[in-house]
């Protein structure tokens, strides 16, 4: 039992500071999204992720928490609704937090649960409504993250009783979001032109960035539940970063392999994997362990991409390819690497997994995956095909509107509306000059016709787009 007694300052002030922290990479994955896709879909997958954060707040605080970490539940499968509207979430600590107030435990888990369905809105990039986006999350959230995480981490869940090691999210968070996302794409279908039209990131700043603010909060979502007394966040602190650089170098030597040149985007997908890879087993392993972690995940990962291209399979922003076989990966590999001693620095008892001769612990892990990952799939495809029966639900935009962008066709604006005003300013100007003079090159040769072709072309130029503060009028 726990009780207001031992609630820890420093416990209390890290756990605030990481709910920060996780707060932070629902941005960064925005931008990290908005720079793998086309420059005219690029402002929806940012605005979605954030729309994520504010539905699945108000479906955290309404019933979510509750169904989701009920420590009076009596089933196995699903909390109660004792919490519902933060009911006695106060002061009083948590069992999986018993160091901080449980109103502090619960924001800082609503962080966790905002980013899932983000994560697995990349799968439908480019083709997708915003409103039954906003809907879909609402609901996929109640009815896959809640008993997933409920399984794993509630005080009652089956998978908890049942021994499964997933210290931050393997299974709720990354495997339920990669397979959600392969279920979007056997329901929405590839995009158009895919297979016929080469695609490249029209940004990697913006996927530079992006994953800055991901390998910034990850620091708070791995080790913002880890015990700073005993060690163990600094265990999570340390593994997170060090899988993420070796799977991001990982990648960086594959793709220069294949192509004979550096790659900043492939560092950050790689990055990204290693710290899905490491995300379950974070307080759990030695820190050498991140090493063989990050390498595995990070190969396997770089090679699923390639799978699902010769399959056909249109994975958008390669979520399934990183956070659904990462997740996996991560999850099995917590199985192998687990360190009893790592594992008790707290007090907790464990017998590791299978480097301490542990090997059910294996099969735990794989049971724990089975059933998080056809879950997921299972009822994503459901609510997607339930929701696309009704019309102002379907999710696919109109062939035309898939040419002219997501953001144009449903939000009505541009991510990059001043350069497009540029362009158009540019476009003007190259008319009226090519009007203006029949030969250029003519008029480059006689001072006399190239100034009335100036002063006309600066005459249409919008004044806004013109500097003209050391401009002179000896023309």
């Amino acid at each position: 039992m726990t009780s207001i007694s031992d609630i820890d300052m420093g416990a209390t002030v890290w756990m605030i500071a990481s709910t920060a922290l996780v707060f932070l990479m629902i941005p960064g994955l925005g931008y990290f999204y908005s720079g793998m896709v086309r420059s005219k879909n690029a402002l929806s997958l940012v605005f979605l992720c954030m729309m994520s954060l504010a539905v699945v707040t108000i479906q955290w605080v309404m019933f979510g928490y509750s169904l989701a970490f009920s420590e009076t539940s009596p089933s196995s499968f699903i909390g109660n609704m004792r919490h519902y509207f933060f009911l006695d979430v106060s002061y009083e600590p948590h069992p999986n937090a018993p160091t901080v107030p449980g109103i502090v435990f619960a924001i800082y888990q609503c962080m966790f649960a905002a980013l899932t369905p983000g994560l697995a809105i990349g799968g439908a990039a480019e083709r997708i409504r915003i409103l039954p986006t906003i809907i879909y999350v609402f609901i996929w959230t109640t009815l896959v993250y809640d008993p997933i995480a409920y399984w794993v981490w509630a005080p009652n869940g089956w998978l908890f009783k049942f021994g499964v090691m997933d210290f931050a999210g393997g299974c709720a968070v990354e495997t339920a979001s990669g397979f959600a996302a392969l279920a979007f794409y056997f329901v929405l279908g590839k995009r158009k032109g895919f297979g016929e039209e080469k695609w490249e990131p029209h940004n990697y700043l913006n996927i530079i960035l992006g994953t800055a603010f991901l390998f910034f909060g990850w620091f708070g979502f791995n080790a913002g539940a880890a015990s700073l007394a005993s060690g163990k966040a600094g265990v999570a602190f340390l593994t997170t970063i060090l899988a993420g650089s070796v799977a991001g170098t990982v990648w960086v030597a594959l793709a220069y392999h294949r192509e004979h040149k550096f790659s900043s985007f492939h560092f950050c997908s790689g990055a990204v994997a290693g710290m899905v890879g490491v995300t379950p087993a974070a307080s759990l392993v030695s820190t050498w362990a991140a090493f063989p972690m990050g390498a595995i995940v990070g190969v396997c990962c770089f090679f699923m991409i390639d799978f699902n291209l010769r399959l056909g399979i249109d994975d958008c922003i390669d979520v399934f390819a990183v956070h659904g076989i990462g997740g996996v990966l991560g999850v099995f590999l917590t199985g192998v690497f687990a360190n009893n001693k790592v594992i008790g620095l707290d007090g907790t008892s464990s017998d590791g997994g299978l480097i301490n001769g542990n090997g059910k612990q294996l099969y735990i892990q794989l049971a724990a995956l089975a059933v998080s990952a056809a879950w997921s799939f299972v009822l994503s495809y459901v609510i997607l095909t339930i929701m696309n029966w009704i019309p102002a639900l379907r999710f696919r935009v109109d062939p035309d509107q898939e040419d002219h962008g997501v953001d144009f066709t449903e939000l009505g604006e541009a991510g990059y509306k001043f350069i497009d005003e540029i362009a158009k300013s540019h476009a003007s100007m190259m008319h009226v000059y090519r009007s203006a003079t029949p030969s250029i090159s003519d008029s480059l040769q006689d001072p006399n016709k190239v100034r009335p072709v100036i002063r006309e072309v600066y005459s249409h130029v919008p004044e806004s787009t013109v500097d003209t503060s050391n401009s002179s009028e000896t023309a």
